[in-house]
C-alpha cells in the first residue's frame, strides 16, 4: 500500500482553503442527500361520460353544502378556545347542468393532494370526490380556482415560462387516498389534466439558508422549511415591505398538527410542477392551530417576492391559512398568529400597521398595470383581486390590523441587532477566525461582538464591508460583517458561538454556534466527520468516516457528553463506520467522534454534532400473574429506552406497592432488543389474605417519560 501522506495532507489543506473561499465569496452551499419529498405527477383524464339527470341533485348539493366549523385548543393570548357555530355556505350562484361529464379511477397509488390544471378558465365548478385508503368514498367537494394567484408580470418574479398550466384549481389535501372521481363541463375537459401529488424517497437538494437570511429572531415560535421537508429553491428580493395581503388556501379543514408538514410539502409540489412557479406561492403559512411556517424560501426576514397576489407580489407579505374558510370561522389561535408574523414583519422594516400605503399594481384581475391604489397595510386578498380569499377570515382583517400593531409595537422596543454567523474557519496554526455579520437597526455605525469558546470570551467589532448586507439595509451604512480572529486552539474539533451586543432599545442577540476542526500540524493525525441522528427515542444511530494516514483500518470512539459510549472500527471501504447508541436520556447531547492514532500524530477529536433525543415511557411486558397458596406472583420484563440500567416494577395491589427491579436473565430478550443487555427480566410475589385484590404491575420512569402501566387484573386469593 502506498503511503498516503502527502495526499491527506494535501486534501485537507485544500478543504481549509475551501471553507475559506466559501466564506470570502458568502455563498450558500447546497446539501444532498435523500428525504420523503412531495412530487407531481400530471395524468390524463379517466374515461368520461355524460351526467345523468339523477346525479344531478347530489353535485349541486356539494357547491350548497353545510360547511361544520372548527373548534380547537389554543395557546393564544386572544382567547383559550374557539368555538363558532355552524354557517351555511352562500349560495354558490351557479348552477350544474347535464352539459357536464364524470370519470373515475377507483384504484390507483396512494397519494396526498389532487388538483386539475387547464389551459383557459373553467366555465362550470369542477368536482372530484376521493376514495380513502379504506376503501370507502367521501363526499364531493369543489375544487375552487384562484386566478389571482401567481407570479406578477415582472421578470424574476417567480414564474418558470412553458413549465406550468396557465390555470389550475386550488389543490385539495386528502392526506393518503387510493382513488378518485372527477366531475367537470363538457366544454373544459379537453384541456384538463388531473395533477395528483405523492410523498417519495428521492434524492434531493435539500434547503441551504443565504448568508442574509433567516437572520433575525422572532419573538415567537416558527418552524422554518427544514421542518417541513421544503424542496430548495430560488427566489428573487424586493427592496422593503409595504403591504401585508391575508389569504385562505381553500382546501381541506380536516387536518392534524401532524399533517401539516405534508400539506406544505403538497402545495409547494403543486405550485411548482403543476403551476410551473418557482416555489410555494406564500411567504408564511398558518394552520388551524396556530402554528407559524416559513412558505417561500430565501430567507424569513428578507422582502422575498412571492407569487400570493398577482400584480401585488413585491413588496408585500403573504400570509395564508390552510383550510376553506368561505363559510368556516378561523380559529382565534389562527388569526392571532397572523397577526403575530406580520407584526414582526412590520417592526423590521419600519413599517406602520395603521398607516396606509399607495402601492402600484403590476396587473391583477381587480387593477390594471400601472394602477396605484390606496390601501391599508394589511388586507384581504379579495381587497386587491376579483376573488372571495380568504372567505370568513376578511371579515376579520379589521381585528387583525389592530393586533398587528400591539405586535409591531412589541417587537420594535425589544429588538436587538440581527445578524448571521456564517462560520468558523480553521488554520494549522491554532487560529480559529469567525465571519459574519451584524446590524443594530435602533442606531447607526458598527455594532460589538462576543465570540465564546473554550470557556473565555472575546470581544470584537462588527465594521467590515460586506455588500450584501449594505442593499439589504442602506441606510445603515456599508460596514457591517466581522472577521474575528481566535487563537489557542490545539488540534481538533471546536465551538464558537457569537453574541451581538445591543446599544439602543432591545436585548443581545445570540447568532448562534458553528464549528471547525484545527488541523494537526503533521498532517497525519486521524480526520474525519461524523453524522448522528436519533430516529427513535432512547436511542442515537451513528456514522461517518475515519482515516488515519499511518493505518488502515482505524477505531473510531464514540462519546456523549464526553464519556465513552463505543468504539466502532472503520471499514476497509470507504473508511466508514455506523453504530447505534442505547440508553441515551432525553435531552441535548454532544455527540463526537474520537480517531485512534497509529504512528505519527495524535488522538483527535474529529468531528462532533449537538442532537436533541427525545423522551421515552418504560417498556414492557407482563408474562403471568398468578394466585397459589396465598401468594400474588408476576413475572415480565420492563426496561426504559433512556437507561441501560434496571428499573423498578411496582406490584399494587389495592393500593400497596411491593417493588423489585428488571435485572433478572432473559435469554429470548437480547435478540429482540439489541443494545440493551439481555438482563431485564422480573419477578415478584406477595403474601395476600384470602378474597378479592386489584392488582396492577407498572414499570417506574427514570428518564424524561411517565411511568407505564403493563396490566391490571381482578386476582383472588383462596
Amino acid at each position: 500500500m502506498k503511503n498516503p501522506i502527502p495526499s491527506g495532507r494535501v486534501v485537507r489543506r485544500l478543504a481549509a482553503l475551501f471553507g475559506l473561499a466559501l466564506l470570502l465569496n458568502f455563498l450558500p452551499v447546497p446539501r444532498f442527500g435523500f428525504a420523503e419529498v412531495s412530487v407531481l405527477n400530471r395524468i390524463g383524464l379517466p374515461e368520461m361520460s355524460p351526467v345523468g339527470a339523477a346525479e344531478l341533485p347530489q353535485l349541486q348539493a356539494a357547491l350548497d353544502v353545510e360547511t361544520t366549523t372548527i373548534s380547537v385548543p389554543t395557546t393564544s393570548s386572544v382567547s383559550t378556545t374557539s368555538t363558532v357555530p355552524s354557517l351555511p355556505n352562500p349560495p354558490s350562484g351557479q348552477t350544474v347542468t347535464e352539459d357536464r361529464v364524470t370519470g373515475s379511477a377507483d384504484k390507483v397509488s396512494t397519494f396526498s393532494a389532487i388538483g386539475v390544471l387547464l389551459d383557459e378558465a373553467p366555465t362550470e365548478p369542477i368536482l372530484v370526490r376521493v376514495r380513502a385508503s379504506d376503501g370507502s368514498w367521501g363526499t364531493w367537494r369543489e375544487l375552487g380556482v384562484e386566478s389571482d394567484e401567481g407570479p406578477d408580470a415582472t421578470p424574476g418574479a417567480g414564474r418558470v415560462e412553458g413549465n406550468g398550466s396557465a390555470y389550475g384549481t386550488e389543490p385539495l389535501w386528502v392526506d393518503d387516498a387510493i382513488g378518485y372521481e372527477l366531475n367537470l363541463s363538457s366544454e373544459d375537459a379537453p384541456t384538463a389534466e388531473i395533477a395528483v401529488v405523492r410523498d417519495a424517497v428521492k434524492r434531493t437538494v435539500t434547503e441551504a439558508v443565504p448568508v442574509a437570511g433567516a437572520a433575525v429572531p422572532t419573538p415567537f415560535g416558527i418552524h422554518m422549511r427544514t421542518e417541513w421537508g421544503a424542496r430548495a429553491t430560488s427566489t428573487s428580493v424586493g427592496s422593503t415591505v409595504k403591504l401585508a395581503v391575508v389569504h385562505h388556501s381553500a382546501s381541506s379543514n380536516d387536518y392534524s398538527p401532524a399533517a401539516v408538514p405534508g400539506v406544505l410539502r403538497s402545495i409547494q409540489a403543486y405550485h411548482m410542477d403543476g403551476r410551473g412557479w418557482s416555489d410555494i406561492a406564500y411567504n408564511f403559512v398558518v394552520d388551524k392551530f396556530g402554528g407559524i411556517w416559513e412558505g417561500r424560501g430565501g430567507g424569513i426576514d428578507r422582502p422575498i417576492i412571492g407569487a400570493h397576489s398577482m400584480g401585488f407580489n413585491t413588496n408585500s407579505v403573504g400570509v395564508m391559512v390552510i383550510g376553506d374558510y368561505t363559510s368556516a370561522q378561523p380559529t382565534a389561535a389562527a388569526l392571532e398568529s397572523v397577526s403575530q408574523v406580520i407584526g414582526w414583519k412590520f417592526a423590521l422594516h419600519r413599517v406602520d400597521p395603521a398607516g396606509r400605503v399607495d402601492f402600484t399594481s403590476l396587473g391583477s384581475t381587480k387593477y390594471a398595470a400601472g394602477v396605484v391604489v390606496n390601501l391599508p397595510r394589511v388586507v384581504g386578498h379579495q381587497d386587491i383581486g376579483l376573488t372571495g380569499c380568504p372567505g370568513s377570515i376578511q371579515n376579520a382583517i379589521g381585528n387583525i390590523a389592530n393586533r398587528t400593531q400591539d405586535w409591531t409595537a412589541f417587537v420594535a422596543a425589544r429588538m436587538g441587532p440581527i445578524g448571521f454567523f456564517d462560520g468558523v474557519v480553521a488554520s494549522v496554526d491554532g487560529t480559529m477566525t469567525a465571519v459574519g455579520w451584524v446590524v443594530d437597526l435602533d442606531v447607526t455605525g458598527p455594532s460589538q461582538i462576543v465570540a465564546t469558546s473554550r470557556g473565555r470570551n472575546t470581544a470584537g467589532v462588527a465594521n467590515a464591508p460586506r455588500t450584501d448586507v449594505a442593499d439589504l439595509y442602506p441606510d445603515q451604512g456599508p460596514d457591517h460583517g466581522f472577521w474575528l480572529q481566535l487563537s489557542g486552539y490545539e488540534p481538533g474539533w471546536w465551538e464558537v458561538c457569537i453574541t451581538a451586543v445591543n446599544r439602543g432599545e432591545g436585548v443581545d442577540t445570540f447568532l448562534g454556534c458553528r464549528s471547525a476542526v484545527v488541523p494537526e500540524r503533521s498532517g497525519r493525525s486521524p480526520y474525519g466527520d461524523l453524522t448522528a441522528s436519533s430516529p427513535q427515542a432512547g436511542t442515537i444511530d451513528v456514522s461517518g468516516h475515519a482515516t488515519d494516514p499511518d493505518a488502515w483500518p482505524i477505531e473510531a470512539q464514540i462519546m456523549v457528553d464526553g464519556q465513552w459510549r463505543t468504539s466502532i472500527v472503520a471499514s476497509y471501504a470507504g473508511n466508514s463506520f455506523s453504530g447505534r447508541l442505547s440508553g441515551i436520556p432525553a435531552g441535548v447531547h454532544l455527540v463526537c467522534s474520537n480517531g485512534i492514532n497509529s504512528g505519527v500524530g495524535n488522538n483527535q477529536r474529529m468531528d462532533c454534532e449537538w442532537l436533541q433525543v427525545g423522551a421515552a415511557n418504560p417498556v414492557g411486558r407482563l408474562d403471568a400473574i398468578i394466585s397459589a397458596q396465598g401468594v400474588i406472583s408476576a413475572t415480565g420484563w420492563a426496561y426504559d429506552p433512556e437507561s441501560l440500567n434496571a428499573i423498578v416494577v411496582a406490584m399494587i395491589i389495592d393500593g400497596q406497592l411491593f417493588a423489585t427491579w428488571s435485572n433478572g436473565y432473559r435469554s429470548d430478550w437480547r435478540a429482540n432488543h439489541p443494545g440493551y443487555g439481555d438482563s431485564h427480566g422480573f419477578g415478584i410475589s406477595a403474601k395476600m389474605d384470602k378474597g378479592e385484590h386489584w392488582t396492577c404491575l407498572a414499570a417506574l420512569n427514570t428518564g424524561g417519560g411517565v411511568d407505564t402501566m403493563l396490566d391490571c387484573q381482578n386476582m383472588v386469593v383462596k
